[in-house]
């Protein structure tokens, strides 16, 4: 009897039928006579799967040698430590977890062998703490990630790609070499992409050209290649492509989009009266544009003539305009906004400042933004991406009023409030404290419902914000207003308990190292 053979032919006359086949049916010596060839197939099948699975002889693993866990560095976290982070992968307060791993990493320490699988496990489906756990595995733990294909990928974001992966990774991996080249050596990086971009499709075109947005910095070296693509036939390269571009050093393209723009705009400064700008729409499409990176039709902005006034402008640096009118940032957006064409010149303007990271016209732009409404808002994230956190903190702090309080509507500082990001200084931390019990005390709406809503959003939002050192002060300030109003009084543990908890998990940091096992 062959097992293989004899159920590959018992397999053919069952799909022919027993009567069209010729063949004969598989035997087995041991088994009883049957009364028809349908029982002889029958008692075939069943006998056959028995001696299939009973003679399956699993195969013999080559043995391997499996290299030991070189020993630890660095020292582990403390008894203290290892608690905290139990908690943190339970899911107590996880918006924490990303910050707790940076600096247990920046003051050296790691993480115990025993909580190394928790935390493997937790972070596995959780790409934005890929990087974070990877600086606090210690060798274990990295010895740990190889023997397990699911946790390997945890690793991967701190390692280095190689050469190869240049040539068969994945865009995303193609992206990260070509990022990790670009700041070692620009040169090769561009050498690399000049060679490369020709034989790809557009969307990788743009997606590698991406990759140059400036790590450190764009170089006046980088114009050649990016000049090239700005002729491109694709327009998600073209758009990919102009805004680097027009940060390069050296550039031509501001030079030539000035020179579009500026019979564009008009500032008049008669001898009597106030100064007004003037705006002058292009009169016709130029074909010569879309080779410097402007489209026919651009949904940022209202109208069709307007788009092409409003690209030039985005991407030209919002300086050259204050130092061709000789005119401050502030002065000339406030003429903006109250200009008939503000709802073009002041998203252009936005788009300016942002590209080009000029604080001097953020600052000036917030400025306005909170005393204007008709200002497309800059977002917390956009002012200090662009000014540094003092001096968008210090610009919100000068605009609040003296005594102040959410209402209805909301106020203009409010949104700013509420989205900027820690660690406050302790005037905003106080001022945040002051608007609570303003808000408490002296409100008196019928919605009263939104503002305790909106409280309780700058509660939890101060949970990640006020340093841990003022616990004590904001302790003391916000349970005194408790029999004021008992609506917030959820919102106020749970922002004093995240507090206390962020000041354990700081104590955690220089605590002394526990043993692993």
């Amino acid at each position: 009897m062959n097992p293989h053979t004899d159920w590959q032919q018992l397999l053919r006359v069952t799909l022919l039928g027993t009567r069209q086949s010729g063949e004969g049916v598989p035997s087995l010596a041991e088994l009883p006579t049957p009364a028809s060839r349908e029982e002889q197939v029958l008692l075939a099948a069943g006998s056959l799967a028995l001696v299939r699975k009973a003679g399956f002889k699993a195969p013999v693993a080559a043995p391997s040698e499996t290299q030991l866990a070189p020993a630890e560095t660095a020292p582990t976290l403390g008894l203290k430590g290892q608690d905290a982070l139990r908690q943190l992968l339970m899911e107590r307060y996880p918006a924490l977890l990303s910050d707790y791993l940076v600096s247990v990493a920046q003051v050296g320490r790691r993480v115990p062998h025993q909580q190394l699988v928790s935390l493997l496990n937790y972070v596995r489906t959780r790409s934005e703490l890929h990087a974070p756990a990877a600086a606090v595995l210690g060798e274990r733990g990295s010895w740990l990630v190889r023997l397990n294909s699911e946790w390997q990928h945890v690793l991967a974001a701190s390692e280095v790609p190689d050469s190869a992966t240049w040539e068969t990774g994945t865009l995303s991996q193609r992206q990260t070499y070509l990022q990790t080249i670009r700041q070692q050596d620009p040169a090769q990086a561009r050498e690399l992409l000049a060679v490369a971009l020709p034989l790809e499709p557009v969307k990788t075109q743009a997606a590698l050209l991406s990759t140059l947005i400036p790590v450190p910095t764009l170089h006046a070296d980088d114009a050649p290649l990016l000049e090239h693509y700005l002729a491109s036939k694709s327009k998600e390269v073209r758009q990919t492509v102009t805004p680097l571009l027009a940060r390069t050093p050296g550039n031509t393209l501001v030079e030539r989009l000035w020179q579009y723009a500026l019979p564009c705009l008009e500032l008049k400064k008669p001898l009597l009266g106030r100064k007004k700008l003037d705006v002058t729409l292009p009169a016709a499409w130029s074909p010569a544009w879309q080779a410097d990176g402007i489209e026919q039709k651009d949904n940022r902005f209202t109208g069709e003539k307007a788009a092409w006034l409003g690209q030039f402008l985005a991407l030209i640096p919002p300086e050259r305009w204050t130092a061709h009118w000789d005119i401050s940032p502030a002065d000339l957006l406030a003429l903006a906004a109250t200009s008939e064409w503000a709802s073009l010149l002041l998203p252009a303007w936005k788009y300016a400042l942002l590209l080009h990271r000029s604080a001097a016209w953020a600052l000036a732009y917030l400025g306005l933004q909170l005393t204007h409404d008709n200002v497309p808002p800059l977002t917390s994230f956009q002012a200090i991406a662009t000014a540094s956190h003092t001096e968008v903190t210090r610009l919100l702090l000068a605009h609040l009023p003296r005594h102040p309080r959410f209402t209805q509507p909301e106020a203009r500082w409010e949104t700013l409030l509420v989205d900027l990001p820690g660690p406050w200084p302790e005037a905003l931390t106080h001022k945040a404290l002051e608007i609570i019990e303003n808000t408490l005390t002296v409100s008196n709406s019928s919605q009263q419902y939104l503002l305790i809503y909106r409280l309780t959003q700058l509660l939890r939002h101060m949970q990640l914000t006020v340093p841990p050192t003022e616990y004590a002060h904001c302790a003391k300030a916000l349970r005194n207003l408790g029999h004021v109003d008992s609506s917030i009084n959820t919102a106020t543990e749970q922002f004093l308990s995240a507090l206390y908890f962020r000041q354990q998990l700081h104590e955690t940091l220089t605590e002394l190292p526990a043993p692993d096992g």
